[in-house]
């Protein structure tokens, strides 16, 4: 990570610990190298926009974090991107009360972790072109979104063909 960027994730704690109720917004751009963020589906600069609020015993974090992500539909194919948006709410302790706390170290307040976590679950999301989406022939490979085909593609479970012609008496 560049210096410029280790310092706009990096918030001094003791001044807002200072004074309970006061409020900083942090408004950033970092690319996914910088951040640690390694992953196919990433197209772009991460955008952090989260304001940090000063407690008796710690600094809550809210806002969000979005990631700029281009993959394929998870049926058809077709070429997709968006912007996958993760909404923030988190607590730094200096002394970790809470479980789900990140910890404020050295007085400084590291938002690269919880940034780095946000947009790895999203980009995670596997997409649809629609919700509706038919997908590719397994058979011929069609995309049955366009256009069909005369393919037999019921799945059927060769375990069972036995019991096939069975007729039962009733």
């Amino acid at each position: 990570m560049d210096a410029p960027t280790k310092r706009a994730l990096r918030i001094n704690a003791i001044e807002l610990l200072r004074q309970p109720g006061a409020v900083k917004t942090v408004d950033v751009e970092v690319s996914g190298e910088d951040l640690d963020v390694v992953h196919d589906a990433l197209a772009g600069d991460i955008a952090i926009e989260v304001d940090l609020e000063a407690l008796n015993d710690g600094i809550v974090v809210r806002g969000h974090v979005a990631a700029p992500w281009a993959r394929p539909c998870r049926r058809c194919l077709k070429q997709l991107s968006g912007v996958a948006s993760a909404t923030i709410d988190e607590l730094y302790q200096v002394e970790v009360l809470d479980e789900d706390a990140y910890p404020i170290e050295d007085g400084q307040l590291d938002l690269a972790p919880m940034a780095r976590q946000a947009a790895l679950l999203e980009l995670d999301d596997e997409r649809l072109c629609r919700e509706a989406c038919a997908g590719l022939c397994p058979q011929c490979g069609v995309d049955r979104n366009v256009e069909s085909c005369a393919c037999d593609t019921e799945v059927k479970d060769h375990r069972w063909a036995a019991l096939d012609g069975l007729v039962l008496d009733d």
